[in-house]
């Protein structure tokens, strides 16, 4: 697979385009009219931030590569600036405080699902020497076991070389039924934080 040649950073985030659109408007419709008003447009850049931070990313030269996996139903980020994948965030970068965040949109065409493009994408980054950090944001009502199996097997005993170990952070919505096969948080947090939902507009309701 072409995607397979890619170059690829020590820090590696592969987001589900469907799933952070999908969470996002859960969470307009759920808040809108709990606060009375409208939530503010998604910062992608600072969303990423905020996404790295809660990773455990620390430091100020930080190479964050982020992997935006999409479908045809899936071409745009609602809710959020910039959002159009092909014409404003494939291959742009940004600079910040944590360092240098550079865009990839990764489409599924063809016969391949956009889950199973995820699948592909997860294996590569864990195959890879170079990333030393997995970030994973996938659809999780969609393909998770599939994720869990994945990095399970990655992490099993003898699976995971020591010339080839990653720190796996797993954002998903709900905390996991059975004990997690790698570190995982709150997807809510960081996107609460941006949309303009603050601590107090929670203890108010």
């Amino acid at each position: 697979m072409e995607n397979a040649r890619i170059k690829l950073s020590e820090t590696v985030m592969v987001i589900d385009v469907a799933y952070l659109n999908f969470v996002i408007n859960d969470l307009k419709k759920y808040f809108e009219p709990l606060l009375g008003r409208s939530l503010q447009t998604v910062d992608l850049a600072l969303f990423t931030m905020y996404l790295a931070m809660d990773a455990g990313v620390k430091g100020s030269d930080n190479d964050v590569q982020i992997l935006l996996v999409y479908d045809e139903q899936s071409g745009k980020l609602e809710h959020c600036l910039p959002s159009d994948l092909k014409s404003e965030l494939d291959g742009v970068a940004f600079k910040a405080s944590l360092g240098e965040f550079c865009f990839m949109a990764v489409p599924s065409e063809g016969f391949v699902s956009r889950g199973d493009l995820y699948l592909d994408l997860l294996q590569i980054v864990l195959n890879s020497a170079e990333v030393k950090k997995l970030v994973a944001v996938p659809f999780n009502e969609e393909y998770g076991k599939e994720v869990e199996d994945v990095l399970k097997e990655f992490t099993a005993e003898g699976s995971g070389r020591k010339e080839n170990a990653k720190d796996i952070v797993y954002f998903r919505m709900e905390e996991p039924e059975a004990p997690a096969v790698c570190h995982w948080e709150m997807l809510g947090y960081p996107l609460m934080s941006v949309l303009g939902i603050r601590s107090e507009d929670l203890q108010n309701n």
